[in-house]
């Protein structure tokens, strides 16, 4: 059986400009409004960038879990604030992170660092539906070696040409908080 998945578009702002952005093929002010979880077997997180507003992000994430018990799994390129990705991570199901150029190692490797120490990380890898992407574009080159947690690495990423959304899941918008 397939699993029913909800890519939940929670903000479009973001501080990035991408020059392949996937959401730059889609009418985001015009996507549904998500108006129940339930029914959802997977719940990705994703924007703009989620982690901008990282108590936004958490007050959407106990939304979710109060209406349904689906997996939820965050999308983000910002590694830049430790403390408040550790925090949410601990809130989720998975956690997928993506490397899309030179300047974003230093901070990832930083916080992959700190996460591999962290009492969260260690609570989350005891659990068996736990996932850990890191997803690493072409220009971004990291040394496999330094990174510290366990992450599922697919590297060398390149750009899709107008990103169609994955077979099987439905893209909504979030109601703004």
């Amino acid at each position: 059986m397939e699993r029913k998945k909800l890519r939940l578009l929670l903000w479009d702002e973001c501080n990035r400009a991408c020059a392949g952005c996937c959401n730059k093929g889609f009418d985001l002010p015009n996507l549904p409004v998500c108006g129940s979880y339930k029914g959802y077997d997977l719940i990705m997180l994703t924007g703009g960038e989620p982690m901008l507003y990282p108590d936004r992000l958490k007050t959407v994430i106990g939304e979710i879990r109060g209406e349904t018990d689906a997996r939820i799994v965050l999308y983000t390129a910002k590694t830049d604030d430790a403390d408040a990705l550790i925090e949410v991570a601990g809130l989720l199901d998975g956690l997928t992170v993506t490397l899309h150029d030179p300047l974003d190692v230093k901070p990832f490797l930083a916080f992959d660092d700190r996460f591999a120490r962290h009492r969260i990380y260690h609570a989350m890898t005891k659990r068996k539906d736990q996932t850990f992407r890191l997803n690493v574009f072409s220009e971004a080159r990291i040394d496999p070696g330094e990174i510290t947690a366990k992450w599922n690495v697919k590297d060398n990423i390149e750009w899709i040409i107008d990103c169609p959304l994955p077979a099987g899941e439905v893209l909504m918008r979030h109601a703004k908080p």
